[in-house]
C-alpha cells in the first residue's frame, strides 16, 4: 500500500513539475514584422460581390422555406387527411361554466 501511494505521489509530482516547467519556458515569438496597410477603394457604381451573395442566399432560403412549407402541408393533408374544424359552434355560457369550480 505504501509503495503504491509513494509511486502515485512521485508520478503526480513529475507530471505537475513537467507541466510547470514547460509552461514557464514557453514564450511568444519575437515580433519583427512591419505593419501592412490595406486600402480598398470602390467606384460609385461598383457593388461588393458579398452583398449579392447575401441577397441570393436570403432569396434561396426564403424560396426553400416556402416550398418546404407547401410540400409539408400537402404531405400531411395526404397522410392525415383534412381534419380541420372549419366552424366552431361553442356556446359562451358553456365555456364559462366549464372553468367555474
Amino acid at each position: 500500500m505504501k509503495k503504491s501511494i509513494l509511486a502515485s505521489g512521485l508520478a503526480l509530482s513529475l507530471l505537475v513539475g513537467g507541466a510547470g516547467l514547460s509552461s514557464g519556458t514557453v514564450g511568444a515569438a519575437p515580433i519583427h514584422e512591419k505593419s501592412i496597410n490595406i486600402e480598398q477603394s470602390l467606384k460609385k457604381d461598383e457593388v461588393q460581390p458579398m452583398i449579392w451573395a447575401a441577397v441570393g442566399k436570403a432569396a434561396l432560403k426564403g424560396a426553400a422555406w416556402g416550398v418546404g412549407f407547401v410540400v409539408g402541408e400537402k404531405a400531411a393533408e395526404a397522410v392525415l387527411g383534412d381534419n380541420e374544424e372549419k366552424e366552431s359552434n361553442y356556446n359562451y355560457e358553456d365555456i364559462i361554466e366549464s372553468f367555474d369550480f
